[in-house]
C-alpha cells in the first residue's frame, strides 16, 4: 500500500485542476468541473485564522461575546477570514438525469417523480 503526503496530495489536486482548467471540452459539464477546480484551488490557501466551539457559535448567535484562540485551548471549529464557497447543488435535476435514475433503479418503474425524489433526497444530503 503507497502512502501520499499532505503535500503530494495537494500537487496532485493542483496539477488535476490545471489540466480541468485548460481542457477544451464541449461536455455540459465541463464548465462546472473547470469553476469547481477553481475552487478547489483557491480553497488551498484557505487556512483558520482561529479557532473556537459550538458553544461559542451559540453564544454569539445570541448576541453575547463568544471565545476564539488556538485550537487546543478553544475548540474545534475552524474560522476562516474569508467566508468558504456555500455548496452550489441546483434546485432542479438537470435534463436527461430523471430517466438515468430511472433506468438504474432495480425495478425499472418508470416514475419520473420518484425519480425527483431520489434527486431531492440527494441535495438535501449534499447541503447538510
Amino acid at each position: 500500500m503507497t502512502t501520499i503526503t499532505r503535500e503530494q496530495q495537494k500537487q496532485i489536486l493542483i496539477d488535476t485542476a490545471n489540466h480541468v482548467i485548460s481542457r477544451d471540452n464541449t461536455s455540459p459539464y465541463s464548465e462546472n468541473l473547470r469553476e469547481l477546480a477553481r475552487i478547489a484551488l483557491a480553497s488551498l490557501d484557505a487556512e483558520p485564522v482561529a479557532w473556537t466551539s459550538e458553544g461559542a457559535l451559540a453564544e454569539v448567535y445570541c448576541g453575547e461575546t463568544g471565545v476564539i484562540g488556538p485550537k487546543y485551548i478553544v475548540g474545534d471549529v475552524p474560522l476562516y477570514r474569508h467566508a468558504q464557497p456555500a455548496p452550489v447543488v441546483p434546485e432542479e435535476m438537470p435534463k436527461g438525469l430523471a430517466g438515468q435514475i430511472v433506468s438504474l433503479l432495480a425495478h425499472n418503474i418508470g416514475d419520473k417523480f420518484l425519480a425527483q425524489k431520489i434527486w431531492n433526497a440527494c441535495r438535501a444530503a449534499m447541503l447538510s
